[in-house]
């Protein structure tokens, strides 16, 4: 039975495709059935598993189940949770671009009376230095992002081009 459930953990952790996470993350804020998709599809991610990027998506994914959720006090510790596994994720590996992105994304679109927006300058500097040296796909999902983000103003914008 044990063996079992390896295999099963290990399939869905294998099935956590980058890209299709990455895909879910976008629609998951105007939907809470895409947030649902997104959560199934990392929560078998253990929090600290050595790929940080989907371990990041968990912690976003935990956001994101906050923001549709109707009661206050499970709201709030949803996002908690999201909020400090984000956190661990970028002290355990602060070079993670992805985790900066997922961080300054959440930190635009939380409410203020969370607290959870004294990061927004460090993330938006780390992103902009580091941009050039991203693989084509990330800077493609970058781009996206940096496009619509209230924290960019348009000469910041033009870096990602």
């Amino acid at each position: 039975m044990k063996l079992l459930a390896v295999f099963f953990t290990a399939l869905l952790f294998l099935s956590s495709d980058l890209t299709a996470v990455r895909k879910q993350y976008l629609g998951a804020p105007n939907s809470p059935e895409v947030t649902e998709e997104l959560f199934e599809s990392v929560k078998a991610v253990k929090d600290d598993s050595s790929d940080n990027t989907l371990v990041a998506y968990k912690a976003a994914a935990y956001t994101l189940m906050a923001k549709h959720e109707k009661v206050l006090l499970k709201k709030k510790d949803l996002f908690t949770q999201g909020a400090k596994l984000l956190e661990a994720v970028i002290k355990r590996d602060p070079s993670n671009y992805e985790a900066r992105l997922l961080r300054l994304s959440i930190q635009e679109n939380a409410p203020k009376i969370t607290g959870y927006n004294k990061k927004i300058a460090e993330d938006k500097s780390f992103l902009i230095r580091n941009f050039k040296i991203q693989k084509a796909d990330l800077k493609e999902y970058t781009k996206g992002f940096v496009k619509v983000s209230a924290s960019f103003n348009s000469e910041e914008k033009a870096l990602f081009n």
